[in-house]
């Protein structure tokens, strides 16, 4: 994990507040995790549990769409037979990533849901301006820029999953592991 912190340059507290997923393991900054925030640990733990399932679904082809398009400067490489892909090492710039930004966008609102499930979120405004600043800034290497309509569109899931059942089966999931609809 040192290492991979190296190459997060860009996130100075990959190492000590992030949790992170390499198939089939989940890495967290320390043990105990969130001993005295367990609803939150709960969250965090139900967004990384997505994105093992997305893994094991989509196969190799999770691990190209996350790292995508900053993976493509690996072509680079065939730049001593012809100049032209070294232009490859432009996708080092922090260019958007809308497939990133998708699967991280399906762990998020698996944590918007769980607060939501324990009534845990004191202002949605704020917990969703909180959740899209995630995709703008340096957390994950401005994947996303476009803030608003990653808050509209939690926002629409949201409604869509409380007024109308919206079948989102790792939610359904998760809640059934926290015990159907008994809230502890």
């Amino acid at each position: 994990m040192r290492f991979l912190s190296k190459l997060l340059y860009f996130n100075k507290h990959f190492m000590d507040k992030y949790v992170t997923t390499i198939y089939p393991k989940v890495y967290v900054p320390r043990l105990p995790f969130k001993e005295n925030d367990p609803i939150s640990a709960i969250a965090t733990l139900a967004h990384e549990y997505v994105h093992l399932k997305d893994r094991k679904k989509m196969g190799f082809l999770f691990n190209f769409f996350y790292l995508f398009p900053q993976n493509l400067v690996f072509f680079s490489l065939l730049g001593i037979f012809n100049p032209w892909w070294y232009l490859c090492l432009l996708c080092l710039l922090p260019i958007p990533s809308p497939t990133r930004a998708w699967l991280e966008y399906r762990g998020y609102r698996m944590t918007l849901f769980v607060y939501e499930y324990y009534g845990a979120m004191r202002d949605h405004d704020d917990f969703l301006e909180w959740i899209a600043e995630h995709f703008v800034n340096s957390s994950y290497y401005w994947m996303f820029p476009a803030k608003s309509f990653i808050k509209n569109k939690l926002k629409r899931d949201l409604f869509l999953y409380g007024s109308q059942q919206k079948d989102i089966s790792e939610v359904r999931e998760i809640i059934n592991i926290l015990g159907g609809d008994n809230k502890t």
